[in-house]
C-alpha cells in the first residue's frame, strides 16, 4: 500500500477525518451519479491497472476511468509523480482484501453484496459485523462519501438484528479505531446501543467495551444525556 506520505500527497490536504455534516439519513443512499461500469467488473478487458489484494497479493485488473471516476484518491494518485502513477500498480496487503473486493464492486456497479468473492477463497471473510465498517473505513481513505452512506446504512440494518450477539462489543472497538470522531459509522453504533440500552447494560462484554474505548463511552454518555434533555 501506498506509504502515509503518499497518501497525504495524493489528498491534496483534503482530510479523511468524518465530520458532522456527513449524511446521516435512514434512507438508502445514492448510487453513484452516471452510468455504471458492470461489464468491466473483473474482467481484463482495457483493463490498465492492477491491484494486489490482502497477504496473498490476489491481483484484481481495473480500469484507471473506473477508479478515477469514482474516487478522487485513485484520480490523484493514477495521475501523479510517485510509483504508483507511473506503474499504475497498488499493493494493499494490509488492508482486508474482502472488503477491497467490496469497494471495488461498488465502484463498478453502484452496490457491493455481503458474499464473499470466490476469487479470495484463500483469504478468510471478515466476519459479519465488521463487513460493513471495514467497507466505511475504505471508503473514507478512497474519499468516497456516497460509499461511505450506503456502508452506514447496510451497517444500520444489520444491527437491527445483530446487536445482541457476542460479537457486538468486539465491532464497537473497530469501529472506534478505525472512524474518528464524529464520524456517522460512529453514530449508527451508538444509536444502536441507545435503542437497546436497557439490555446491553446488563451484559459483561459490553460493560467491558465501555471501560475500554473512552471515547465510545463519552459518545455514550453524550447521547443519553441529550435524550434525557429532550
Amino acid at each position: 500500500m501506498p506509504s502515509p506520505s503518499v497518501i497525504r500527497k495524493f489528498s491534496r490536504n483534503v482530510s479523511f477525518a468524518s465530520t458532522d455534516s456527513e449524511a446521516t439519513s435512514t434512507t438508502a443512499p445514492r448510487k453513484p451519479s452516471g452510468n455504471t461500469f458492470d461489464s468491466l467488473f473483473n474482467n481484463s478487458k482495457y483493463a490498465d491497472v492492477k491491484l494486489y489484494l490482502g497477504e496473498s497479493k490476489v491481483q484484481f485488473l481495473a480500469h484507471q476511468v473506473v477508479l478515477g471516476t469514482r474516487s478522487p484518491y485513485f484520480d490523484d494518485a493514477l495521475r501523479s509523480e510517485f510509483k504508483e502513477g507511473k506503474t499504475h500498480e497498488f499493493t494493499y496487503d494490509k488492508d482486508s482484501p474482502h472488503a477491497l473486493w467490496r469497494v471495488l464492486q461498488y465502484m463498478y456497479t453502484g452496490d457491493y453484496t455481503d458474499e464473499p468473492s470466490e476469487c479470495l477463497e484463500t483469504e478468510g471473510d471478515d466476519l459479519e459485523l465488521l463487513k460493513h465498517p471495514r467497507v466505511y473505513a475504505l471508503a473514507d481513505m478512497f474519499r468516497m462519501e456516497e460509499l461511505k452512506n450506503l456502508s452506514c446504512k447496510k451497517f444500520e440494518l444489520q444491527l437491527q438484528e445483530h446487536w445482541i450477539t457476542d460479537a457486538f462489543p468486539d465491532c464497537i472497538r473497530e469501529v472506534y479505531s478505525i472512524s474518528t470522531e464524529g464520524s456517522s459509522i460512529r453514530k449508527t453504533v451508538v444509536d444502536a446501543i441507545f435503542s437497546h440500552r436497557k439490555v446491553l447494560v446488563q451484559k459483561r462484554l459490553f460493560q467491558e467495551a465501555v471501560r475500554e474505548v473512552g471515547d465510545f463511552a463519552l459518545d455514550f454518555v453524550l447521547k443519553m444525556t441529550n435524550s434525557d434533555a429532550c
